[in-house]
């Protein structure tokens, strides 16, 4: 069970005939081919042992036969990982929204950031864990995703600012304050995000192409580097550019990059512990239902 470098199957669906729906790793791209056109097709070459046996079952069993990766029999532990990675990288996305408005020195190296770097650059490890398994295009939708559900947190907290607190509540002007820093964070942010959540996924997938899915160490720390370079650059101008000076705007884009660095480097081993704990038990197969009910 060493293949799965190019494609993965995803299961078979059935109109007039049965098809497979294959989804190309390097792209998050699905394609649905015939069962006779699949088995003499390359990729055929680079499905896993359970895959070939699904689709022999699937080719050669009658209409009665029943495989684990039937679309509407598959098991549901890859898309609670997903779910979950998905709902910890909106929580990551929006904590930073909050944690972005101030800004820290820390003493010892003289790097003033915002409290949100120390959580923000593991996004980045999220984006390539769902790149790594599930493809570009769900990684795309899952940065849109949290992208809305940022917006929609921070619309929620501007529309509290507009009701009318009581008077003898001293945190009015406070609060309303804070909401329009949140915001302005969230311009900055956003634009930060959507860009180098992308560039990261999209130089993920082109070395992991290049490099047919080998040397996962290499594409992880370039696309990760890459990513935080732009995304220190492009945050810390849009969302201080009025506030500091421009050689503390500098010194936060280098200390930003420095810590992001250091992420870079340390997120490969947890990108290789869920890749072991995927194969071992998330896409393990499933022991096969017999159903007498045609599809």
């Amino acid at each position: 069970m060493e293949k799965n470098k190019k494609y993965k199957l995803l299961g078979f669906s059935r109109s007039d005939t049965i098809t497979a729906n294959v989804m190309v790793l390097a792209t998050g791209k699905h394609i649905s081919i015939g069962l006779p056109e699949l088995e003499s097709s390359e990729i055929m070459e680079d499905l896993n042992r359970n895959e070939i046996k699904a689709l022999y079952r699937r080719l050669y069993g009658d209409s009665n036969t029943i495989t684990s990766y039937e679309l509407g029999d598959r098991h549901e532990r890859s898309w609670y990982a997903y779910l979950i990675i998905s709902v910890t990288l909106t929580m990551i996305y929006m904590l930073s929204t909050v944690g972005g408005v101030k800004p820290i020195l820390i003493p010892v190296v003289n790097f003033v950031v915002p409290p949100a770097i120390f959580f923000y650059p593991v996004s980045f490890i999220l984006i390539d864990i769902i790149n790594e398994f599930y493809g570009l295009r769900m990684a795309r939708r899952t940065i849109f995703i949290s992208f809305i559900s940022n917006i929609l947190f921070v619309a929620g907290l501007w529309a509290t600012s507009l009701l009318p607190g009581l008077s003898e509540w001293e945190l009015n002007a406070s609060y309303s304050q804070l909401v329009h820093s949140i915001i302005a964070v969230l311009f900055a942010s956003s634009a930060a995000y959507l860009i180098s959540e992308n560039i990261n996924s999209i130089i993920l997938c082109k070395i992991k192409e290049l490099t047919n899915s080998r040397y996962l160490f290499i594409r992880v720390i370039t696309s990760n580097v890459i990513a935080s370079a732009i995304d220190s650059v492009v945050f810390c101008i849009i969302a201080f550019h009025n506030i500091l000076s421009a050689d503390t705007i500098k010194t936060m884009i280098i200390s930003q990059f420095i810590i992001k660095l250091g992420y870079a480097f340390i997120g490969v081993g947890p990108i290789y512990a869920t890749r072991q704990l995927f194969r071992r038990y998330i896409n393990k197969e499933l022991p096969v239902k017999q159903s007498k009910e045609c599809i």
